[in-house]
Order: C-alpha cells, then sequence, then structure tokens
C-alpha cells in the first residue's frame, strides 16, 4: 500500500469521527460498520451491537484464541471480544486518531487487560508467523490496496486451522458508465482506491491457500442501516454545505456526507451486496457449509435495546439543560422510525 494511499485513508478517518460521533453514536457504540439487524432489532445501536455478535458467532471465537482485529476502529469489536468471550485481541488500524480513541476507551472498556493496539498496515504487519488463530475486519479490507497482499499476510500470521472472516462489501463490476461513475464517487468519498469484486477476490483467495471457504449474504440483516445512511444524506449535506462555506467542514467531510446516497443507489442496483466471507488456512475439518461450521447460536445474552429516546438523550440532567440534546433526539427519532420497513424506500 503506498504512502500516499496510507495518508488518504487516515485523513478520512481522521475527518470523518465526528460524522460518526454524531449519527453512529460513536462513544456509545465504539462502531464504525453497518451493524445487523435480525427480528428482535429495536435500535440501530443494537444492531451494532449485533454485528460484534455476528463475529462471535461466525468465527466460532473461543477464549483460548488469540484474535486480529484488522482495521480495529476505535476498537469497539475488540473489547466486544475481551468482556463477552474474554480471549485476547490485538487491534490494528493506519489511523493514528482511531488508536489514540482505542486507547482512551481501553482504560474504562479493558478491565482485564486483554486488548492491545498498534498502527499498523494489515497488508505488511510486524507479527510473527503463525501468531493468530483468528483474523477479522469488518469493513475494513475493502481498505486494502492489494486483496492478495493482505490474504497472503493474514495467510502468512494465521496458525494453521486458523479462521479468517471478513464483513464486507462484495461487488460485480459496474454494467454501464453511470454505474462506474457513482461508483468512484462513493470510492472517492470513502477513500476507497478499488473494492472488492466478488470473483475476482474468491480466486485470490484459492490462490492464496486458503481452503475451504464460504459466503454468506446478509444484505437484508444490513438494509435497514444502508436506508439509514441514505437519510441522513438530506441534512447532512445541507448542513455540510452550510458548514463548509463558514470553513467549519472541509471537502473531504462534505463527501461523506454525500455518501449515503452514492451506497444507496449502488445497492439497490445490485452493484453490491453485504456478505461475511469465512475461510480457513490447512484445517483437517470437513464443513459442507457457513452454517455447518456455526455451533454455538448464543454464546451469551443477547443485547435488548428497550432505552427510550428521552432517556438516551435527556434534555434535563444534572449537567442542566442540553439544546444539544434535543436536536439528537429529532435526528435519531428521523433516522430511525420505521427503518425495518421493508415497503419504505426513504
Amino acid at each position: 500500500m503506498s504512502e500516499n494511499y496510507h495518508q488518504k485513508i487516515e485523513s478520512y478517518y481522521d475527518e470523518s469521527l465526528r460524522d460518526y460521533e454524531i449519527v453512529w453514536q460513536l462513544k456509545h457504540s465504539m462502531a464504525l460498520h453497518y451493524g445487523f439487524w435480525d427480528q428482535n432489532t429495536r435500535t440501530h445501536r443494537q444492531a451494532l451491537w449485533n454485528m460484534n455478535f455476528q463475529v462471535v458467532k461466525n468465527a466460532q471465537i473461543k477464549q483460548s484464541d488469540l484474535v486480529l482485529d484488522a482495521g480495529c476502529g476505535v476498537g469497539g469489536t475488540s473489547f466486544f471480544l475481551a468482556n463477552n468471550i474474554g480471549c485476547s485481541v490485538h487491534g490494528i488500524s493506519l489511523s493514528k486518531a482511531h488508536i489514540n480513541r482505542a486507547l482512551e476507551y481501553k482504560k474504562i472498556n479493558d478491565p482485564n487487560n486483554l486488548v492491545e493496539f498498534s498502527c499498523q498496515d494489515f497488508c505488511d504487519t510486524s507479527f510473527p508467523d503463525q501468531t493468530f488463530d483468528v483474523i477479522f475486519g469488518i469493513e475494513s479490507i475493502v481498505h486494502s490496496s492489494s486483496k492478495v497482499d493482505f490474504l497472503k499476510e493474514a495467510y502468512r500470521i494465521l496458525k494453521p486451522g486458523g479462521r479468517l472472516l471478513i464483513s464486507d462489501y462484495f461487488l460485480r463490476p459496474p454494467k454501464d458508465e453511470k454505474e462506474k461513475e457513482l461508483l468512484e464517487k462513493w470510492g472517492d468519498a470513502w477513500s476507497i482506491d478499488d473494492f472488492i469484486y466478488e470473483d475476482k477476490f474468491l480466486k485470490e483467495v484459492t490462490d492464496t491457500g486458503f481452503s475451504p471457504y464460504f459466503l454468506k449474504d446478509i444484505s437484508n440483516q444490513v438494509y435497514p442501516s444502508i436506508k439509514l445512511m441514505h437519510r441522513s444524506y438530506y441534512p447532512g449535506i445541507f448542513i455540510s454545505r452550510i458548514s463548509n462555506f463558514f470553513g467549519r467542514r472541509t471537502e473531504k467531510q462534505v463527501n461523506n456526507s454525500k455518501s449515503g446516497k452514492f451506497q444507496y443507489i449502488l445497492y439497490n442496483n445490485g452493484v453490491w451486496k453485504y456478505k461475511h466471507f469465512l475461510a480457513f488456512k490447512s484445517t483437517q475439518e470437513s464443513y459442507a457449509s457457513f452454517d455447518d461450521f456455526i455451533k454455538i447460536e448464543e454464546p451469551f445474552e443477547l443485547y435488548i435495546d428497550n432505552e427510550a429516546l428521552k432517556n438516551r438523550f435527556p434534555i434535563i440532567s444534572k449537567k442542566g439543560f442540553s439544546v444539544r440534546n434535543i436536536f439528537k433526539r429529532i435526528m435519531h427519532f428521523y433516522l430511525e422510525k420505521g427503518i425495518k420497513n421493508d415497503e419504505k424506500s426513504f
């Protein structure tokens, strides 16, 4: 990965942290991914929690595993694994801002000191051969300029029988210039130089030596968040352009506001699906499918978010009167109202 691309990705995540704090409730969720909606999911922040649970379930992570969080963001999933499974986790990211934030969160969220963080490129790490039992990446591997380089590095540092789990956008090639143009705009907004094109990627997986591997389409469970991000586009782009005019938001932040529209249109055009990818390194076990490997449905109690908006964002508290929380209530009511209704496109 080139130094310029490193800086491009780092700059995007540094500048977009504020947006994640507002829309994704970053301080609560510590998550930078879409989330996973099932029949029991009531809110977006519960969906974010649920995606972390899917990582545990689909990679069958256990207490004795040493796990690499490849593209760890601010550490939310790493803390989730340490606190719910009791395994040791090392989270890496290119973003110094992410690692610094993760280290701050660690003071409160890692009471057993099971999580470490470092600034590293997951295509070229400092870890010895055969270090990890599990490597996972949630919406991070798409940022690798060379998917082959990532796969080779993952294969090198996984132990024999180790598991690689990727939750990400899997694309087909654009059919026309309009799709190509939208894809370039989406990639530019999120600093993605090269998306994961499914057919090409699966060939690279085989060539690298991973076997067996499985794909599971979970687009339906992610679609409410795709819609939520699209909803955020309308107030977001309005506020961003005004703020940019007064020098309060950068061009990169304005482009990030536009991304909700691009990802939504391309998804509904069938350009991309959201999938779990699971691969094994030199395993002696035999599995017929993804679900055949998953033996534990609920390794711990599931989280149900029953907290009302008025309690989540109190207008009057010990700190006094909060105008900001009034706007937060309005915004999150707008973003999440009826979001699970498949009949509603907006």
